[in-house]
């Protein structure tokens, strides 16, 4: 049953971008899961090489998730843009979806986490400066951000990380000034903006992907990887009036895709290929009670800000935990600091944000917010 689609011919991604009714936020919450399941090997045994999945396809849930957030967010923060049209009221919102859940984390962390698992004294803890450069680093996003607070969780198998998930922030923004400056740069140049913008976009997300399977095997780079998925996800945006939403398009791809699985080299090509079509077939065309789940709020920010830490605490109180114990001590931790910020931090914050523009897309506040990746929605 398709969800919101208009009847008609053209049965396009265009065709569903202009409801509200979509499955982002499921999709988000599964994939901020799926990041948890992938740590929950790493982090009770010290060695992301016990996780099964690496080892038989070369790429764990914790990748795909990640590489989820960069496509929905990609496609959703490019509407975003394009609806707005306007470069300050766009990174507003982007601010306010990103920086006050993470300050309320980051600070939480080093005053209430950090402080009672360290080796260290509270006052040698709180004047150690390495303390308030974690703060500051990770607060800001501005150097990237820090991995250590001073004497924290050294007795953990996986040592002293106190918050790893959070290396993907930086990577975020840095597609949001990419994204904004061609913008910026098209406007400048070009009377028809947004011809050119969407001829500029399409070309640098098949530069990317290109460069990307091409250096399959020779180069591992997170960054390449990841701008990747972001300039395809805002191809797809640009392109959404040519994209086929069929079902049987799906049934080949995802058909393909596994039949790729048992070959782990092919797999590596075929995976980045198939999953932009594969997600966003999902986030519009199944309907039903899976819409239902827009009803509850999007977690998948906190999930996403929260699971490491809680882990890392669940390690240190619970010695030679196994991985599924992990992840099921640290699940309902995690979701319940989750549920709080969304309903305490981050729902508010939205609501700032659309208070400061009339500006309202596909959910932008009501689906209930659209631009999605580990650090989501618009």
């Amino acid at each position: 049953m398709s969800g919101g689609l208009p009847q008609g011919p053209a049965r396009t991604l265009g065709s569903f971008v202009a409801g509200r009714d979509n499955n982002f936020n499921l999709i988000r919450f599964l994939a901020a899961s799926a990041v948890l399941v992938s740590h929950s090997f790493a982090l009770s045994t010290g060695t992301s090489a016990s996780e099964p999945w690496g080892r038989l396809l070369g790429i764990t849930p914790g990748s795909t998730a990640v590489e989820i957030f960069f496509l929905t967010s990609g496609f959703l923060v490019t509407a975003s843009l394009v609806r707005r049209k306007d470069v300050r009221s766009f990174a507003l919102a982007r601010m306010l979806r990103i920086y006050p859940g993470l300050f309320v984390a980051v600070s939480l962390t080093v005053l209430a986490v950090g402080s009672s698992f360290t080796s260290l004294s509270p006052s040698s803890f709180f004047t150690n400066a390495q303390t308030w450069i974690y703060w500051a680093r990770t607060t800001t996003l501005v150097t990237n951000v820090a991995h250590l607070l001073p004497g924290a969780f050294e007795g953990n198998p996986w040592r002293f990380a106190v918050n790893s998930s959070l290396w993907t922030l930086p990577y975020e923004l840095t597609m949001y000034a990419v994204l904004a400056l061609t913008w910026i740069a098209v406007a400048c140049l070009h009377k028809s903006a947004s011809g050119l913008f969407e001829r500029v976009i399409v070309a640098l997300a098949a530069v990317l992907m290109l460069t990307y399977l091409l250096l399959i095997g020779i180069v591992t780079s997170s960054a390449l990887r990841l701008s990747a998925m972001f300039f395809v996800g805002s191809a797809l945006y640009v392109l959404k009036d040519r994209v086929p939403m069929s079902g049987r398009i799906f049934a080949v791809v995802l058909a393909v895709l596994i039949a790729s699985m048992f070959e782990k080299k092919v797999f590596a090509y075929c995976y980045p290929l198939a999953l932009p079509y594969l997600v966003f077939y999902l986030a519009y065309v199944p309907g039903g009670i899976v819409r239902s789940f827009n009803r509850i709020g999007d977690y998948s920010y906190g999930i996403y800000i929260y699971a490491w830490p809680v882990q890392q605490m669940t390690a240190a109180l619970v010695p030679g935990v196994k991985p599924l114990e992990m992840f099921v001590l640290s699940y309902l931790g995690t979701c319940t600091l989750a549920v709080a910020s969304w309903h305490l931090i981050e729902k508010p914050s939205l609501a700032m944000k659309s208070e400061a523009s009339p500006a309202s897309f596909n959910g932008e506040v009501a689906s209930p917010s659209p631009d999605a990746l580990p650090a989501p929605q618009d």
